[in-house]
C-alpha cells in the first residue's frame, strides 16, 4: 500500500477514535449531570397598614346566669367604644362565651366565670397604645400584643420571592462557571417565609418615607423569603 494512503487512513482512524471519545465525554456529562442545592434570601419592606389588637373579658358571679349577665355587659361597652373611636362592625370580632366554675380557674373559688374573647381592627396604626389603655379602662382583662399587617401582602410576598429566586440563581451561575458548566436546570424549589405580619416596626428609609406618607408614619416591617433551589448542571 501507497505510504500516502497508509497515512491517510491512519489520520481518518484517529480522527475516528477521537470523534468516538468526544462522544463518551458529552454522553458521559448529559447522563451524569452535577447536582447542586443553592439557597437565597430576598425581602421586602412594607409601612405598616393596619393593628389588629386581641383581648379577654371576664366576669365572675355567685350563679352562672349572673356571670353571664355581667360579661354581656362589658362585651357591649367595649364594642360601644371600638365604634365610637371609629373602628366599624365588620373589624370586631367576638368569640363564642363560655362559663366555667370558678374552682377550675382559682383553687377553692366559688361561683361562675365567664370568660369572651375579643379583637379589634384598626387603622389609626401610630394611636394604637391609646387604644390598647381605653381597653384595660373599659374593662379588657388581658390585652395581647398589637399585630400590624399590610393589605399589600400578596405584591409583597411575590417581590420578595423573586429576590430570592435572582439571589439564588447568582449563587448557582457563580458555581457553574467555576466548574465549567454552561446549561443549568432548575428541579426542585422549596420555599420559607417570615410570615406577613409583625409585632415590631423600624423607621423607614429615606426614599421609602418620601415614596409613602403611611410608611413614614407608621414605620415599616420586613417580609423575608427564603428559597433552596435545586439545580441541575452540564
Amino acid at each position: 500500500m501507497d505510504p500516502v494512503q497508509t497515512l491517510s487512513l491512519f489520520k481518518k482512524f484517529l480522527a475516528v477514535i477521537a470523534g468516538v471519545v468526544f462522544l463518551m465525554l458529552i454522553w458521559t456529562c448529559l447522563s451524569s449531570p452535577m447536582l447542586v442545592t443553592v439557597t437565597g434570601t430576598g425581602e421586602a419592606s412594607v409601612a405598616a397598614q393596619e393593628a389588629t389588637v386581641s383581648f379577654s373579658l371576664s366576669a365572675s358571679d355567685s350563679s352562672s346566669t349572673g356571670a353571664i349577665s355581667q360579661i354581656k355587659g362589658k362585651v357591649q361597652t367595649v364594642r360601644n367604644f371600638l365604634i365610637n373611636s371609629g373602628i366599624s362592625e365588620e373589624d370586631i370580632f367576638e368569640s363564642q362565651l363560655q362559663v366555667v366554675p370558678a374552682s377550675a380557674v382559682v383553687q377553692g373559688a366559688a361561683g361562675f366565670q365567664a370568660v369572651v374573647s375579643m379583637a379589634a381592627k384598626t387603622v389609626h396604626v401610630t394611636s394604637v397604645s391609646d387604644l390598647v389603655s381605653n381597653l384595660y379602662t373599659n374593662g379588657a382583662t388581658i390585652v395581647s400584643q398589637p399585630v400590624l399587617s399590610s393589605g399589600e401582602k400578596g405584591k409583597l410576598e411575590e417581590e420578595a420571592l423573586d429576590k430570592a429566586m435572582k439571589d439564588a440563581k447568582t449563587q448557582a451561575g457563580k458555581i457553574a462557571l467555576k466548574n465549567w458548566k454552561f446549561i443549568k436546570k432548575i428541579v426542585a424549589v422549596t420555599q420559607a417565609s417570615s410570615g406577613s405580619t409583625s409585632t415590631v416596626t423600624s423607621k423607614a428609609d429615606v426614599v421609602t418615607e418620601s415614596q409613602s406618607q403611611e410608611a413614614a408614619l407608621n414605620g415599616v416591617f420586613k417580609i423575608v423569603k427564603a428559597v433552596s433551589v435545586s439545580y441541575k448542571m452540564w
